[in-house]
């Protein structure tokens, strides 16, 4: 209360304490507050006389009515008529008091203070703000909770544990429109099992601040009136660890990958053999320009090649990595064609992206999330692993100076094949067939019992992880 009361942006709020010990203010604002009580009291026939501001002994003076009709049931009642009627724009206040039974649909914003975890508190304490206002049709709550963190304590943590479990089960619009449970439904940056690093709370205090202002764009999330099915499906949210440029649009059909050189090197090798032997036999040096052909033909194995490197990243393409779980489960019969179609990767704040399918069944949509969060996670221990083309060293003949010496072209990584598309190896076998069709050329290789699995495993295991993810409950 001192600290609004104290701070020159918010004390033209004109803010009343409320709780078990009475009303309390700030000195300067006690004779406005004092006549709203009164009045307050008058209109709803309430016989209290002897109104007072006595020092409270904290900075703050006490207001208070003669007699012993001065209690709770009476003051809270008085407070909350000050507040409608705007002698007051903040009550501070405890949440025996102003929680559940309080009622002042007036409030649009709350600032929760409070340790209280459970849901039904939670969501007793926020409906304070929700409810409809008949005086302000177009009304927009804004709920807030102050969370320190203090990550050089041992226990510095456990205000954001105890934020996690007021948002877990509680479901409101995220900044992308969709209406999520969690933490990252107030920023996709909170996840439910650790803070973000200390030196992204600013960016999150900022873009939470500026999206409580712009009210208009937050009517909208809530799409009043729209249909909805009232179901639940699982989404991933996900954000590259490297900084980068903004990923390119999902594509819809899968890129091509002309590897192979054998043609363009044997018709390039055969026309400068033929020239040379024409030359030979025929002394005519004209036979010689024949011999162009090995030149024309490096130049276009170089030409593919490069068209191959284009297709590459040092990071897993993530639309490529979604098309290929989507593949391998329609080839086993485990999804629908409309719900693979229906793939979305829409761009949240701060360099997030959502993974969802907008046409899945439940069960459709927990099997693809699963898939692919365990396909962009580090590996724990897949039974299969499948191999992926990096672009390597910069250079524009250099896949073909590779190729020319022995080597493959382009160097590769391991990546781990989700739990349940390895289980088997029928299964493996469908999902490489996916993989290749999106991310080229491949090698699916069995982790357990060789030398050689178990030594992917250990470079797979070593290699550094493209993206951070977490998996987020929406309601559509």
């Amino acid at each position: 209360m001192r600290a609004v009361a104290g701070d020159a942006r918010t004390a033209v709020a004109r803010p009343l304490l409320v709780s078990g010990r009475g009303l309390r203010c700030a000195p300067e604002d006690a004779d406005p507050l004092l006549d709203a009580l009164a009045g307050a009291a008058d209109a709803a026939g309430v016989a209290l006389a002897g109104w007072r501001a006595d020092p409270a002994g904290d900075g703050l003076v006490r207001l208070a009515a003669a007699g012993p009709e001065w209690q709770p049931r009476r003051w809270v009642p008085l407070a909350t008529a000050a507040l409608e009627g705007g002698a007051t724009r903040v009550l501070v206040g405890t949440r025996a008091l102003l929680g559940e039974g309080w009622d002042a649909p007036c409030v649009n914003c709350l600032v929760d203070l409070t340790t209280a975890t459970t849901g039904v508190s939670v969501r007793q304490l926020r409906g304070r703000s929700l409810r409809l206002d008949p005086a302000d049709p177009g009304k927009i709550a804004s709920n807030w909770d102050v969370v320190c963190v203090a990550p050089d304590l041992p226990d510095g943590t456990g205000d954001y544990r105890r934020f996690v479990r007021k948002h877990d089960k509680l479901y409101a619009p995220t900044e992308d429109g969709l209406i999520e449970a969690g933490p990252s439904h107030v920023h996709p940056a909170l996840g439910p099992f650790a803070p973000p690093p200390a030196d992204r709370f600013g960016a999150v205090n900022r873009a939470v601040a500026a999206r409580a202002r712009d009210y208009e764009r937050a009517r909208a999330r809530w799409r009043i009136g729209a249909p909805y099915r009232g179901e639940d499906r699982d989404t991933l949210v996900v954000r590259a660890r490297a900084a980068g440029p903004a990923p390119p649009p999902a594509r819809d059909r899968p890129p091509r990958f002309p590897l192979r050189q054998r043609g363009p090197l044997a018709l390039g090798s055969a026309g400068a053999a033929a020239g040379v032997a024409l030359a030979a036999l025929s002394g005519e040096p004209a036979s010689l320009l024949a011999a162009a052909a090995l030149p024309a033909g490096l130049g276009a194995a170089a030409a593919r090649l490069g068209r191959v490197r284009a297709e590459l990243a040092d990071a897993l393409p993530l639309d490529g990595a979604a098309h290929a779980v989507l593949d391998a489960y329609q080839e086993l019969g485990e999804l629908r064609a409309e719900a693979a179609a229906s793939l979305a990767i829409e761009p949240r704040a701060s360099g997030y992206l959502r993974c969802l399918l907008r046409e899945a069944s439940e069960e459709e949509a927990a099997r693809f999330t699963r898939a692919l969060d365990e396909l962009l996670s580090p590996p724990a221990a897949p039974r299969y692993l499948v191999s992926r083309l990096l672009p390597g060293r910069p250079g524009w003949g250099r896949p073909l100076l590779r190729l020319l010496s022995g080597r493959p072209a382009f160097p590769m990584r391991w990546e781990a094949v989700p739990g349940d598309l390895g289980r088997r190896r029928d299964r493996a076998e469908a999902f490489a067939r996916a993989w290749r069709r999106w991310l080229g050329p491949s090698e699916l290789l069995f982790t357990h019992r060789t030398v050689a699995g178990r030594g992917a495993l250990a470079q797979a295991g070593a290699q550094p992880v493209d993206y951070e993810t977490s998996a987020r409950r929406v309601w559509v």
